[in-house]
């Protein structure tokens, strides 16, 4: 083969000279004469490469077309050989503009590259509008397609977690569909639990958990008062702007894309399965509570359940005579888990879209399925997702275009049981693992008559009777309708009406469609204990709910850009009104006639009928204006008047301004020496004002409180109205003042990017409770805007991307980091005493308050001398031991050895203040600090492979009473799932070096338990660092994709949460789990393994 022909190059030349045998050239006059072809000499091409100044060494320098190339040297210097002088030469680098050359006559190059400005040159995507990157004073940050496209992900809210510094994102179970959380940049008022920012898809505000990923180009965040003031009273959070990919022009372009995953726990199921062990280490538990055991097994039992440790030919289920009845007694080795629970769940997403036009009209149709399955092994436990996306725009005249952008999503989600987490929860507790779930005759098991408990609370016998099951559906249609008015080349109008439809809720604190058309069906299931004999637990009852909303968003807004020579100006005025309005009906009845139909008209009980309707309004005029004198002092004003109809009307309107600047210093001359090394660099600072408008619905009218008396009269229930509760009638916004300073550094030739932030945001006004007035007032204090909140923080972003040459090819890498972190601290509340259950001056958020722990007794003398000193009637931790039966009521070797911090002879909170918190101290914040992410990437002859880091410094949790998986039978000593090596982790006199005490019932579980009171032993630091996302892909050549017909084809394998490194003290719960719910019994987190596939026609 000729070094410079491809393979498939000889091929064409061998079926061009097969053709040319059938024609009849002049010339020949002998058919047997042989035809010769000769190969054109090569020509040999040499050259340097610099960058104006500098040679660059590991430029790729390769032949268009093939895959032929060199890279240049240390002193950029290279030489290629070409078939002829018609070659083209293509010199790529990192940080440099692309650059082709036509061979022609030249032998000898010398080659300038330009640096590459694309980056700064870049358009992102503000509040009604766009700028070049270059331009930008406010603190914005935009991430693409590459969040979105290279990996799967469910929705865009877990394509953002860790992308993005200080936007922290949490999910509070792993559900299938279920939602996540956004927060930026902290708590901005004690009055929102999440500090959710606004959301806004194509201008329309909308949910991030709905949207199909695939359809996004790019997200844009909007951190600071400078470039969220634009939105007023919903930017005191932030914003998100979602934009959707366009519509483009030319031939018709058709993607499909898919994925099959299947997901697994990402913790630890492997728990206690031997009802030997399990029954004697709940009974021992229960036994030092309450005197007695827990499962009622007697010294036969025990013996029957040691037999069974190595006989496994033995029955589980026997029939036998107690207290002169026939019944089951359970012998068994149950895994309850595996019972339950699937170890693998199956997904599938599939996506299509079609996209072309011409020069006067083009569009977008783009259409996602999305399926997975639920961990429930037992009926169906199935999510179902649908999005529609349907763009068109037209260029009427030269100077008026109309566009539409029209979005359907929907959603339906099927589950067992009483509920989704109700599951969870049920089944924790009494499904011990010498319990089996189904009798001999088949009937399920519900309880024994040893004990009396409900064996899981009854919830396997429900699941497995099968007709208890729940559903959520939930439908968004979005239709948006512009157009664009150019008056002048400078000058335009742009106007747009959306409409949204929904059965969902909009809850405006998390600015996410929530809820929809839901149904829980109950029915009685049938269980026995004793042989022939069956009973039925629960009972018969439908509850149907259904919502009806409807958004309409008006925006209107006048652009003009202009450069007058040195001068740069763009202004913007405009005007955005929205209306929101929502009614729900929910039907509850018991006793339908068909365990199979569903439909409240089946019922034959009573019937109850609720509903209830909000509706809220805004209208806001803005305004910006930006200013630069040649490209390197830059000015940004913003301001918006906004009216919420959330006051009254003397409070409803505000005015919110904020203003910031920018410093471009490399555009200076002094800067030239430095400006190879130092490629750009920019000052940033801005301040500004912004309210926040998400508080309750009127709360300024006073509203009356019905109710139904217990008793009758005149044979029915009374129904009765309470006077309403005193209100304020000086409500108004909140107001957020945030100061932001920031850097923007461009570094060795436009390959390391550095992004700095510190701000800080003092939140003012923010309702809470009014002035505590005295006990003859009679009523509850009405609300006022009477505390401040102070938040600190900063956030830091890295990125360097280069390449490297590697056989014939470059190989391009990227590696990026972004950290950030806050605090946020109490300035004002009326608070004078200082109690430390209610917010106080100087608090800061998260803050955990604990006893401090020296360790365990490690004899019954030693506890007894320090009961001697501290009485139990003295310690608020030892109610639970002191009300313990016999020898068990006192302190014993192995517990807890409590300091008396203040000396009192006490333990306890004193008077609970800030001056008078006896032996508390500060043990922990709950907050998560140092949020993080790391990115990798490498790509090489069409193989790429990409990684994604996510994680945090520092969060404590302090286990919750019912926190199974941590306490076991500390809490209830009859949990299900016992970890499997939690006896190595308990005190006895052989294992004095144990993490947990001496093992004792309820402790965890009820107030005035020494594990139930935070302490500083068992406090723990959810800091974790998970590979969020490893993929790995390959994209088919372009001599094959021009064979198979194709513009892409890429095909991928990919895993998501597949390892987790942290401090945390169990494997068996989730620190992203723990630190949205405090006992981790929730819907557990899973990790992915999927393979997909990319194409385009």
């Amino acid at each position: 083969m000729h070094p410079l022909l491809p393979a498939d190059s000889l091929l064409r030349r061998y079926a061009l000279v097969a053709c040319l045998g059938f024609l009849p050239l002049p010339g020949v006059v002998r058919a047997a004469e042989p035809v010769v072809l000769t190969a054109p000499r090569d020509i040999v091409i040499k050259g340097i490469v610099t960058d104006g100044k500098e040679p660059l060494p590991g430029v790729n320098v390769s032949l268009k077309g093939t895959r032929i190339g060199v890279t240049t040297d240390a002193k950029g210097a290279f030489s290629l050989s070409v078939p002829s002088s018609e070659s083209t030469l293509v010199f790529s680098y990192i940080g440099f503009v692309r650059q082709e050359i036509v061979v022609g006559t030249q032998t000898n190059l010398s080659i300038t590259l330009q640096p590459d400005a694309k980056g700064l040159e870049e358009v992102v995507v503000v509040g009604y509008g766009t700028q070049k990157k270059a331009n930008l004073t406010g603190a914005v940050s935009q991430v693409g397609t590459e969040v979105l496209d290279s990996r799967p992900v469910a929705n865009v809210t877990q394509a953002l977690q860790g992308a993005v510094p200080n936007v922290n994102v949490t999910f509070g179970d792993g559900r299938p569909g279920s939602t996540g959380t956004i927060n930026i940049r902290g708590f901005a008022s004690i009055n929102s639990s999440t500090g959710s920012p606004l959301i806004l898809i194509d201008g329309v505000p909308g949910s991030l958990n709905s949207i199909n990923p695939r359809d996004v180009e790019n997200i844009t965040v909007l951190k600071d008062a400078a470039s969220s003031a634009i939105y007023g009273a919903r930017g005191a959070f932030g914003v998100v702007l979602i934009t959707t990919k366009k519509a483009a022009s030319g031939k018709m372009q058709v993607n499909y894309s898919s994925n099959f995953g299947w997901s697994t726990p990402t913790v630890r199921t492997d728990f206690i399965t031997d009802g030997y062990t399990s029954a004697k280490l709940n009974d021992e538990a229960f036994l030092r509570a309450v005197g007695k055991t827990y499962t009622g097994y007697t010294d036969q039992d025990y013996e029957e359940l040691k037999k069974r440790q190595t006989d496994k030919s033995l029955p589980s289920v026997v029939i036998d005579n107690r207290n002169g009845k026939d019944m089951y007694v359970y012998y068994g080795s149950t895994d309850w888990w595996s019972t339950m629970f699937r170890k693998w769940s199956p997904s599938m997403e599939h996506n299509l879209s079609f996209n072309g036009g011409n020069d006067k009209t083009n569009y977008l149709i783009s259409g996602r399925y999305y399926q997975k399955r639920g961990v429930m092994r037992l009926n169906q436990d199935v999510y179902n997702g649908y999005n529609f996306r349907a763009k068109l725009n037209t260029k009427v005249t030269d100077w008026f275009s109309l566009n539409t952008n029209t979005q359907f999503n929907a959603s339906d989600y099927t589950y067992p049981g009483w509920g989704v987490n109700s599951n969870f929860v049920s089944v924790t507790v009494h499904a011990l693992p010498s319990y089996v779930p189904v009798n001999p005759d088949g009937t399920a098991t519900y309880r024994t008559e040893l004990n009396n408990y409900t064996i899981g609370d009854g919830i396997y016998a429900d699941l497995l009777h099968g007709k208890s099951k729940g559903g959520e559906k939930r439908f968004e249609l979005t239709n948006t309708v512009g157009g664009t008015l150019k008056l002048s080349k400078n000058l335009s109008v742009v106007g747009s009406y959306s409409y949204t439809l929904s059965n969902g809720t909009f809850n405006v604190n998390r600015s996410a469609w929530e809820g929809g058309n839901t149904f829980l069906r109950r029915t009685a299931a049938p269980w026995s204990i004793y042989p022939g004999v069956i009973s039925y637990v629960g009972y018969d009852q439908l509850n149907e709910t259904s919502n009806l909303s409807q958004y309409h968003v008006v925006n209107a807004y006048a652009t003009y850009d202009k450069t007058f020579g040195d001068h740069g100006l763009k202004a913007m005025i405009g005007y955005n009104q929205e209306l929101y309005q929502q009614k729900s009906l929910s039907g509850n009845r018991k006793d339908l006639l068909s365990e199979d139909l569903n439909d409240v008209n089946l019922g034959s009980g009573a019937q109850e009928i609720n509903g209830g309707q909000a509706e809220w309004a805004l209208l806001g005029y803005f305004a910006r204006i930006n200013y630069d004198y040649k490209g390197k002092y830059l000015l940004e004003l913003n301001g918006r008047y906004d009216g919420t109809s959330r006051f009254q009307p003397s409070d409803r309107f505000g005015f919110f301004p904020s203003v910031s600047a920018g410093w471009r210093v490399s555009q200076e001359n002094f800067f030239d020496p430095i400006r190879d090394v130092v490629n750009d660099l920019k000052f940033r600072a801005s301040y500004g004002a912004l309210g926040n408008q998400q508080v309750a619905n009127y709360a300024y009218v006073s509203s009356l409180s019905r109710g139904t008396l217990s008793y009758l009269m005149n044979g029915v229930k009374t129904e009765y109205l309470s006077s309403p509760a005193p209100i304020s009638n000086t409500l108004t916004w909140e107001k957020a003042t945030s100061t932001d300073l920031g850097l923007d550094v461009v570094l060795l030739k436009n390959r390391l990017n550095l992004t700095f932030d510190w701000y800080r945001r003092a939140t003012t006004q923010m309702l809470t409770k009014g002035r505590t007035l005295p006990t003859v007032f009679g009523a509850t204090e009405p609300r006022e805007n009477a505390a401040d909140l102070l938040t600190k923080g900063f956030e830091i972003s890295l990125g360097w991307r280069d390449q490297v040459r590697i056989g014939a090819k470059a190989l391009q890498y990227n590696v990026g980091f972004n950290i950030g972190d806050y605090t946020a601290k109490i300035t004002r509340f009326d608070n004078p005493t200082q109690l430390l259950s209610s917010y106080y001056v100087g608090q800061q958020l998260g803050e955990m308050w604990g006893y401090s722990v020296d360790g365990m007794f490690g004899t019954d003398d030693e506890a007894a001398a320090w009961q001697a000193k501290i009485p139990l009637a003295n310690s608020a931790v030892h109610k639970q031991i002191s009300s313990a039966p016999g020898e068990w009521g006192k302190l014993r070797a192995g517990d807890l050895r409590f300091i008396d911090v203040n000396g009192d002879n006490k333990i306890s909170v004193g008077a609970n203040t800030v001056g008078d918190h006896g032996d508390l101290k500060r043990i922990g914040n709950s907050l998560p600090r140092y949020s993080f992410g790391v990115n990798a990437g490498v790509s090489w002859n069409g193989f790429d492979v990409s990684a994604f880091f996510q994680g945090i410094g520092r969060q404590n949790w302090y286990p919750g009473s019912n926190a199974d998986k941590f306490w076991g039978p500390y809490s209830r000593p009859y949990y299900s799932f016992v970890p499997k090596d939690f006896e190595s982790q308990i005190w006895t006199e052989t294992n004095r070096n144990a993490y947990l005490p001496v093992l004792r019932g309820y402790t965890a579980l009820n107030g005035g338990g020494d594990l139930q009171a935070a302490n500083d032993r068992y406090i723990q630091n959810l800091a974790y660092v998970r590979l969020k996302n490893l993929t790995v892909g390959y994209t088919l050549p372009n001599q094959v994709l021009q064979r198979l017909k194709m513009s892409r084809c890429r095909i991928y394998a990919s895993g998501e949460n597949l390892f987790t490194l942290t401090k945390f003290k169990t494997d068996y719960i989730d620190p992203e789990m723990a630190a949205a719910e405090t006992n981790g019994r929730v819907y557990p987190f899973s990790k992915v393994f999927s393979m997909g596939l990319d194409i385009s026609f």
